[in-house]
């Protein structure tokens, strides 16, 4: 969902390709804290949205905290990021039921449904900010970037999955995995995917190749582009790199097929990774595999218990790409804490990558809060945050930096192979380092 939504772009000459990335000397899978940021260091001036706010106690009283968040809960093609608003839900009333942020309580309004339609996507960020003075928009995973509009005239800061570019070059938008969908090159790449990559051969990807497959519109072509760069810090070959498929999903794959098991020289390429929502995922991997695949299939939208449950034959042994930690391993304390607060508030909601994004965005915009004081205006939490302030969860949520993750995403991933009824965890939460580029 993350990718088919939009990638991280960086720019390429007209004729669509890139310029060629040296390999690193050592891409190496280190903690999730304490990254190297290879000195790389944003100008605030720069980014936009950086006004004081015109009504900095909007949505806070002695008492309260207001918040809702804006997301697709729907599509026309049937995905959706549903289970986020359970997601913040089951954050906040944990928050609350331990007295709140500095003793007030966070009024959660919901998560308004944009449809996955720019226009709605406009219009509903006006309801939260002009009818339900919103103090915080949180949580925020959408595909389009309309809301910043009025965001930023407004002054909101918004916490969520960084999968448009508003989370980009602005002060005002949090991801808590950083701001993946840059549409300029700033110099430095973050090294997740020549590490998830790596991690599908045991530590070496020298010389593999790979095929990008997206969704047609200049955000995905744009984020292919970047995808590629960061493959080639590990010395993985691009062999395909296209969008064959429209937004509201894939009717005929035949053509993306007979091009990928031929792309490699004559031959198809090592791993085959989907910038596509789930149900186009399913369709391609589907015929690929009927068409004699043998090589790897990686995914952002594989990995959901349900899948597993459900024990799809095509997806089986293929893997997902998380930016954190799954849901598996409760022996984390932080794990443990998500799930037995899924389990207490939002009982019926499963942990999927929406419900798992929203439950970080919230805790997220909870520690941010908590950790600026009592004296909570928009201007003071905005200011505290892009002052050196840093988000990370042990062991479950890589570190992100602020203001460098406004314009790059943090290097972390996490990998996960689907095997029967069960996910196998490939790789647990690692991050690398930027690079430049």
């Amino acid at each position: 969902m993350a990718l088919a939504a939009g990638l991280a772009a960086c720019s390429g000459d007209d004729s669509g390709t890139t310029t060629p990335v040296a390999v690193a000397a050592e891409v190496v899978a280190g903690p999730e804290s304490g990254w190297d940021d290879a000195g790389f260091a944003p100008d605030v001036s720069t980014m936009r949205c950086g006004q004081s706010a015109s009504e900095p106690s909007r949505g806070v009283s002695d008492t309260e905290i207001t918040v809702g968040g804006l997301a697709y809960l729907t599509s026309p093609n049937g995905s959706s990021m549903a289970g986020v608003e359970d997601g913040a839900k089951a954050r906040f009333e944990r928050a609350n039921a331990e007295g709140g942020v500095n003793g007030r309580k966070i009024n959660y309004i919901g998560t308004l449904d944009d449809g996955y339609d720019p226009g709605r996507n406009s219009s509903q960020a006006k309801v939260l900010v002009d009818q339900k003075k919103v103090f915080a928009a949180v949580p925020v995973l959408t595909g389009y970037a309309n809301y910043l509009d009025t965001f930023c005239s407004e002054t909101v800061p918004f916490f969520g999955w960084g999968i448009n570019d508003s989370f980009c070059k602005t002060t005002i938008g949090f991801g808590f995995t950083g701001c993946l969908v840059s549409k300029e090159d700033v110099g430095y790449l973050p090294t997740t995917y020549g590490l998830t990559i790596q991690a599908l051969f045991g530590g070496d990807a020298k010389g593999k190749t790979t095929a990008l497959v997206g969704v047609d519109n200049d955000t995905a072509r744009q984020g292919l582009d970047y995808l590629e760069r960061q493959m080639q810090t590990v010395g993985v070959n691009v062999v395909y790199k296209e969008t064959p498929f429209a937004a509201a999903g894939t009717s005929d794959t035949t053509a993306a097929v007979n091009a990928i098991m031929t792309a490699d020289k004559g031959s198809p390429p090592d791993v085959v990774l989907y910038g596509l929502d789930f149900n186009s995922t399913l369709k391609m991997t589907e015929a690929l595999n009927a068409a004699g695949f043998e090589g790897k299939h990686l995914s952002t939208v594989s990995y959901d218990p349900r899948l597993a449950a459900a024990g799809l034959p095509a997806l089986q042994k293929s893997y997902a790409l998380l930016q954190w930690q799954p849901a598996i391993d409760t022996t984390i304390p932080a794990i443990k804490q998500l799930v037995d607060d899924f389990a207490k508030y939002a009982p019926t909601t499963a942990l999927s990558l929406p419900a798992m994004a929203g439950y970080w965005s919230a805790d997220m915009f909870i520690t941010a809060a908590t950790k600026a004081g009592r004296d909570l205006t928009v201007d003071n939490l905005l200011k505290f945050m892009n002052n050196n302030y840093s988000y990370y969860v042990e062991g479950a949520v890589g570190e992100t930096r602020w203001p460098l993750n406004h314009v790059v995403s943090a290097p972390c991933t996490a990998v996960v192979q689907l095997d029967g009824a069960k996910y196998d965890t490939i790789t647990k939460l690692v991050c690398g380092s930027l690079v430049k580029s």
